[in-house]
């Protein structure tokens, strides 16, 4: 879950046609929150492996079963208890054109949406089989639950020091200074200006929510913050709100009613599960397509400046995994 208060300059700039306008921009900000969960999950996934020592210290054993912990909760979005809950993901995706999906007038989820989404399960299912993970419906949710409780007595009595180490590996993995970010071991996740649901399942979502990140503006500047149930959702929701941090350079741009209305649309807390199955893919192109010698946060807030139509047009081409996605990265300017 994402969780912001931030409000931008008010622009001065008026746009030809309003309803055109908000539809790009609120395409651009779905596309923005793709990246988004992308990097969430590959940190969710990965993120334990960088501070491995610092675990292992704390408690032997520990980075394994994070190791396992982390695959099994990613999987559940495919197979696991959110499938009764939101639906078959193969009927979504395979229906995006459907004028009932949400993404149906996002191109770069219409014409690839299934695609990415199919290529993260493949992924999942083969890494769950490496891990030891068990990638059969019903029997799945059995060994999440088991993992569930196995990372709760194992952080108990640890929580501070585990949530500092989760602090660092952020700081390793994306440049920012450890002062910026603050996480927290709690089942008290709720944070910030959450925006509110517009639908029941939206409703139910927030009521099911394990963990949020997001940013807020504290003494000036923007702080990183991040609430989850355990060490494997804290690293997984401090990303979420670093990319964010980076990613609100794609919208000071806007005056206070567009930006509203943008976020309004685009960041409803049902979307995430269905970014969450499609980013995970997504940004492994993404990753893929970046120049030698570019640095990730640097070229991701040079993005985020896009303008909605050369951001579909860059994004296209990274998920056609075409070689052009990594010569128009390359030329991204301060301008651009």
């Amino acid at each position: 879950m994402v969780s912001s208060d931030y409000s931008p300059a008010e622009s001065t700039e008026e746009e030809p046609s309003r309803e055109d306008e908000i539809l790009r921009e609120t395409n651009k900000r779905m596309t923005l929150n793709l990246l988004i969960q992308g990097a969430a999950m590959h940190s969710f996934l990965t993120g334990h492996h960088i501070v491995s020592r610092e675990l292992e210290a704390e408690r032997k054993g520990i980075t394994k079963v994070y190791d396992r912990f982390s695959v099994a909760l990613a999987l559940n979005y495919f197979i696991g208890d959110m499938v009764p809950l939101y639906g078959r993901p193969s009927r979504f995706w395979k229906n995006v054109d459907s004028p009932k999906n949400p993404f149906h007038q996002h191109r770069l989820f219409s014409e690839y949406g299934c695609e990415l989404w199919k290529g993260s399960k493949r992924f999942l299912i083969k890494r769950a089989w490496s891990k030891w993970v068990i990638a059969i419906p019903v029997i799945h949710y059995v060994q999440l639950m088991y993992y569930f409780l196995r990372t709760y007595f194992l952080e108990r009595s640890r929580r501070e020091r585990l949530t500092r180490i989760a602090e660092e590996a952020n700081s390793q993995m994306w440049g920012i200074d450890v002062d910026r970010l603050e996480g927290s071991l709690t089942m008290a996740v709720a944070f910030g200006n959450l925006q509110e649901p517009r639908t029941q399942l939206g409703r139910m979502t927030r009521q099911g929510a394990i963990g949020y990140g997001g940013v807020e503006r504290r003494y000036g500047r923007f702080q990183v913050v991040a609430k989850a149930w355990n060490w494997c959702l804290v690293l997984h929701e401090l990303t979420k709100g670093t990319v964010e941090l980076i990613c609100l350079h794609g919208l000071n741009h806007l005056d206070d009613e567009l930006y509203h209305l943008v976020t309004s649309e685009a960041d409803q807390l049902e979307y995430e599960t269905w970014m969450l199955q499609a980013g995970s893919e997504m940004w492994r192109r993404f990753l893929a397509s970046i120049p030698e010698g570019r640095e990730l946060p640097d070229l991701l807030m040079r993005i985020a400046r896009l303008d909605p139509d050369h951001l579909e047009e860059l994004m296209i081409a990274v998920a056609q995994q075409s070689p052009e996605a990594t010569e128009m990265m390359k030329h991204l300017s301060d301008e651009d």
